[in-house]
């Protein structure tokens, strides 16, 4: 059998058994992995060397080994669907995260690596396809991993939901009264409260809830500041439009002290925040933040009462 004959066998990943279809059989299959002609995705499942490995490939890979029924889902379910969530704690410092699935009640949940798998009754409308793949639906997901997330990275999760345009409003809105019987409906409901799809990304999602918990008053998330005309002038991560206060996050790595600047012929104070910084150390950050508002009133609860009072 020539590369050409065994090229839409290996482009794609598949079984033992379905190499049997296509004429090919076990011994041939484990020459072509020893030679490096194929890889294992996962036990029992293999594809062409020449195939990139993605959570793609391995989603497919897991649902065809897994009970009928199975279903991608959590992170995995959300990388599919375009959205970038934090990693699971459990998986520490592995490079590849475990493809995440849930079969349906009645079936034991299987230990196969690469896989985790939980059992999880889901109603059609909870089920989409990608790609030929049975993933979890956008609020499903999103819910999902809400549910099972501290409030932050729940928020963080529904900041970048909303922000793709996967969960109208009114779905959001309804998620706490939709899932009330499942376990985490608090921390969902928590971060439904909290959720605003104007954050660019987790960094501007988490410092919005820090500096809140820290007593500055609600800023407005990606607020623009436009021309007379309507033109976008400038962005601000947050802002504080009737203090004329504004706070951006930038690429340094170290701090830029606040510095004034004329828009749309108003004068603003731009705090630049290191996007690094509230990444790696977000208390020092907010810390800073506070100060630098409370050096001009307007600062935190028992600061001057200014514009950015609670």
């Amino acid at each position: 059998m020539t590369p050409t004959d065994l090229a839409p066998l290996l482009s794609r990943p598949f079984t033992l058994s379905v190499a049997a279809r296509h004429g090919v059989g076990r011994s041939v299959v484990r020459r072509l992995v020893r030679d490096g002609d194929v890889r294992r995705v996962l036990h029992g499942v293999y594809v062409g060397a020449h195939i990139e490995d993605s959570l793609l490939v391995r989603a497919r890979a897991a649902v065809m080994v897994l009970p009928r029924g199975a279903v991608v889902c959590g992170r995995s379910a959300a990388e599919l669907h375009g959205v970038r969530s934090p990693p699971d704690p459990r998986d520490g410092a592995r490079r590849t995260a475990p493809v995440e699935v849930v079969v349906p009640v009645g079936f034991t949940p299987p230990r196969r690596h690469g896989c985790r798998a939980r059992v999880m009754a889901l109603t059609a409308e909870e089920t989409v396809s990608i790609a030929g793949i049975p993933v979890t639906s956008p609020v499903r997901t999103a819910a999902d991993l809400a549910r099972v997330s501290d409030r932050d990275t729940g928020v963080v999760v529904l900041d970048a939901f909303l922000r793709a345009g996967l969960i109208p409003a009114d779905a959001l809105a309804g998620m706490p009264a939709r899932y009330a019987h499942h376990p985490g409906r608090r921390r969902l409901a928590a971060a439904v409260r909290l959720a605003d799809g104007r954050s660019a990304g987790e960094e501007e999602s988490r410092l919005r809830l820090a500096l809140a918990d820290a007593g500055v008053v609600a800023a407005e998330v990606g607020w623009e500041v436009r021309s007379a005309f309507g033109r976008v002038l400038y962005r601000f991560a947050l802002a504080w439009p009737d203090a004329r206060v504004g706070l951006d996050l930038t690429a340094d790595r170290h701090w830029v002290r606040a510095r004034p600047r004329s828009l749309a012929g108003q004068g603003w104070l731009v705090l630049d925040c290191p996007t690094a910084q509230v990444r790696d150390n977000l208390p020092a950050t907010v810390a800073r933040i506070v100060s630098e508002l409370r050096l001009r009133g307007r600062g935190p609860r028992g600061a001057e009462p200014t514009g950015l009072v609670a």
